[in-house]
């Protein structure tokens, strides 16, 4: 019944108390200032949202009886922009501690200020990270004393302020816990603006107080703190406690008019030519087979693997396959391998040692081991003769076949370089007959990209159809 008959007892949660703040905390005081605030703007609860990460300033949002989102630690800006950009019409206000907002956060923070959304940041900053015992924060001042710097904090703190000024906040302000009316009307103003708004509140920690033998913070906030009408450049620096604290708007300057968020939509398209290619499984009569498909980065090598081993299952869903692939820091432009077994038995070993069928689409891989090309004595090699020196193949042993197809060039002069893999695949099928055409041809298009489908077959049909001199 005194919760009901509070003046803030409609805003809040009452299942929810009593809250978990330590005995004197003043984080309570800052979420009755808050209710105050949009109180007194005469603002509907339902079209109010408040936003917090992970801490112990993030828990006002449980408390609060509005649409509210507790969300992961320093991720309550991006999840606020959401819900601005979802409904533009609601209040959206994001409450957290330094450490979620300025830490983990941080790159959010600055992010909000350069791109202008209209979302309020209220920052509680008690100087470091309290619900886990005290470690030190991007705020904590030079020297103070934590779990984490016994000896003292060694680094100079972020000012709040100055940042949120340098990245384009168009309301910016410093308030405390301790004073209350000052801070009602900070966030009154701050509601107001249009634009990203920001606003670090000076909280004291009895844990800081304990470690740093302070015998209350909020009397010196009150002792060093100045209210100011006018601020200056020097007032953003004084946010030192231990000497003196200027408090008040730093910028209240709403964002220049601009067109509204829109969401791109997109055009309507032809409907997409649907293929249907139909195949028959049965047993393939390999008993245990290994393939390497060896080139460079970005010239489709794991995808053309992945095409084949698809295909060898759509034919002979009975077969053991395994698919490793090899590729060096360059990414593309590297030297990239393939290797996929084949076996009518359990794979013990998934790595080629000797390939029966080597598919050469650049020689760089070759050049890589001295111009070594590995082959089985009895094996089949096809090469991509417009992208490989043929050169590389002429101390291999008679036994083994070797078929040329200018696949890249095809590709280039007909479709699109990146479906020289498929020009080869196609040509494979032919010479070597190991896997059904309509098998791979399924498999492809499975593995095509949306809209690219016809290409990449036409592509297989190009290289199926050449004729190797």
């Amino acid at each position: 019944m005194e919760i009901d008959d509070h003046p803030y007892g409609d805003v809040l949660r009452k299942e929810m108390m009593p809250n978990i703040w330590c005995s004197g905390c003043r984080i309570g005081r800052i979420k009755n200032v808050f209710i105050e605030s949009i109180q007194q703007l005469g603002y509907d609860p339902d079209k109010c949202s408040v936003v917090s990460g992970i801490g112990c300033s993030s828990r006002i949002a449980g408390y609060l009886n509005l649409d509210t989102i507790h969300a992961t630690h320093g991720r309550a800006i991006p999840t606020a922009l959401g819900v601005k950009l979802a409904n533009p019409e609601l209040n959206v206000c994001v409450m957290g501690g330094d450490g979620d907002i300025l830490g983990i956060g941080g790159n959010h923070f600055l992010a909000l200020g350069r791109h202008g959304h209209d979302v309020n940041v209220y920052c509680m900053n008690n100087y470091g990270y309290s619900m886990t015992g005290f470690q030190h924060g991007p705020t904590t001042p030079l020297g103070a004393r934590t779990v984490t710097t016994s000896g003292g904090n060694p680094y100079s703190p972020v000012n709040p302020v100055a940042v949120a000024l340098a990245v384009g906040y168009t309301f910016v302000a410093r308030s405390t816990s301790g004073h209350p009316y000052h801070l009602i009307d900070c966030m009154v103003s701050a509601m107001k603006n249009r634009g990203p708004s920001f606003i670090e509140i000076l909280v004291p920690c009895m844990l800081y107080e304990r470690r740093n033998k302070i015998k209350s913070l909020e009397a010196l906030f009150l002792e060093k703190a100045e209210i100011k009408e006018t601020m200056s450049k020097e007032d953003i620096d004084q946010g030192d406690f231990m000497k003196r604290i200027s408090l008040g708007i730093f910028r209240d300057a709403p964002i220049r008019e601009r067109s509204p968020l829109s969401f791109v939509k997109s055009t309507k398209k032809a409907a997409a030519k649907k293929f249907n290619i139909r195949f028959k499984p049965r047993a393939s009569g390999i008993k245990y087979m290994q393939i390497r498909m060896e080139g460079t980065g970005g010239q489709g090598i794991v995808q053309g693997g992945k095409t084949m081993l698809l295909a060898a299952m759509n034919m002979d869903p009975k077969l053991n396959s395994t698919l490793t692939k090899r590729y060096g820091p360059e990414m593309k432009g590297g030297s990239c391998v393939t290797d996929m077994l084949l076996s009518n038995q359990s794979v013990d070993y998934p790595f080629v040692a000797v390939p029966d069928l080597l598919l050469m689409m650049s020689d760089i891989v070759a050049k890589e081991r001295d111009n070594e090309v590995i082959i089985n004595d009895k094996g089949t090699i096809v090469v991509d003769e417009s992208m490989v020196d043929l050169s590389l193949l002429d101390n291999l042993p008679k036994t083994v076949k070797v078929f040329k197809v200018p696949a890249t060039q095809i590709a280039r002069e007909n479709f699109r370089v990146v479906v020289a893999n498929n020009v080869l695949m196609g040509f494979v099928c032919k010479v070597t007959s190991i896997i059904d055409k309509n098998c791979l041809k399924a498999a492809i298009l499975k593995s095509a990209p949306p809209g690219t489908e016809e290409m990449n077959l036409a592509a297989f049909e190009s290289g199926y159809k050449f004729k190797s001199s």
